[in-house]
């Protein structure tokens, strides 16, 4: 997996474990996982969140907890970041904020290995809400706003659709074939003039990354396919104001030979 790091811009913390016994934190520190590839393909078979992302319910140590997975397979509760348990959307977006703070502060991070967490259930989904809850039995914070505007259409014609990732390759699109897994989230082509580097893709998308989603893929459904449109609310410390499509049921890509994976500029 090709993963970039930011020496100059935020630390990253993926496999750094930094000792914290060299410094004392009077803030909470946060637990992540780097989960195994058997738990990595159970929870491909749920839909995202967001572009990248899920929030789900899971069960951790006995009890149920709301994780944040990142795209390449990392697990992390957020619940030790000072968020706040309610559905006030300035709250919400607070919530985003201080998740990032602690995600960008590897000594505020602590790796663990085992038990990995298990029985997922997908928690909180930007546009496609009918097939998730919308609330956790642990009572976990919300993160996420829903849009405020969206559009389910079946395509008349086929359409070509983006997608952007911070990995490449990417566990939602198939290498080979370039289709989509049920439960992704990708772009009209009308967002591509916007989106014309990895950081322009995390603030108009609103993702919990501190990398860039600098790789770009396409893929051109076929007549029939199921989209969902939404606009993107504020999260996570980034303005939003995009367009997403959601394709419960996935897509076909009929490109061929498939478009291979691209970058853009991560700046």
């Amino acid at each position: 997996t090709t993963r970039k790091t930011l020496t100059h811009f935020v630390p990253v913390f993926w496999g750094h474990l930094t000792s914290v016994s060299r410094k004392k934190h009077t803030a909470q520190m946060m637990s992540y996982w780097n989960l195994s590839e058997e738990t990595r393909k159970t929870l491909a078979l749920l839909p995202e969140t967001g572009m990248g992302f899920q929030l789900v319910d899971a069960r951790v140590w006995g009890e149920r907890k709301t994780l944040l997975i990142l795209g390449d397979g990392y697990a992390l509760d957020p619940s030790a970041a000072g968020v706040q348990f309610s559905d006030d959307p300035n709250s919400v977006f607070e919530n985003g904020v201080r998740l990032m703070e602690v995600l960008n502060d590897p000594e505020r991070l602590i790796k663990v290995s085992s038990p990995e967490p298990n029985d997922f259930k997908i928690l909180q989904s930007r546009i496609g809400a009918a097939r998730t809850t919308t609330t956790s039995s642990s009572g976990g914070p919300p993160l996420v706003t829903r849009s405020s505007l969206v559009k389910r259409v079946v395509l008349q014609s086929s359409r070509v659709f983006h997608r952007f990732s911070a990995y490449n390759p990417d566990k939602r699109v198939d290498p080979n074939t370039g289709d989509f897994s049920p439960g992704t989230y990708a772009v009209p082509a009308s967002e591509i003039p916007f989106l014309p580097t990895g950081f322009a893709v995390v603030g108009r998308l609103a993702l919990p990354n501190n990398l860039p989603a600098s790789h770009h893929y396409e893929i051109e459904a076929p007549k029939g396919t199921i989209v969902e449109f939404g606009t993107v609310a504020p999260a996570f410390g980034q303005a939003g104001g995009g367009v997403e499509a959601f394709f419960p049921n996935g897509a076909v890509n009929q490109q061929s030979p498939p478009s291979k994976a691209s970058t853009i500029p991560d700046e």
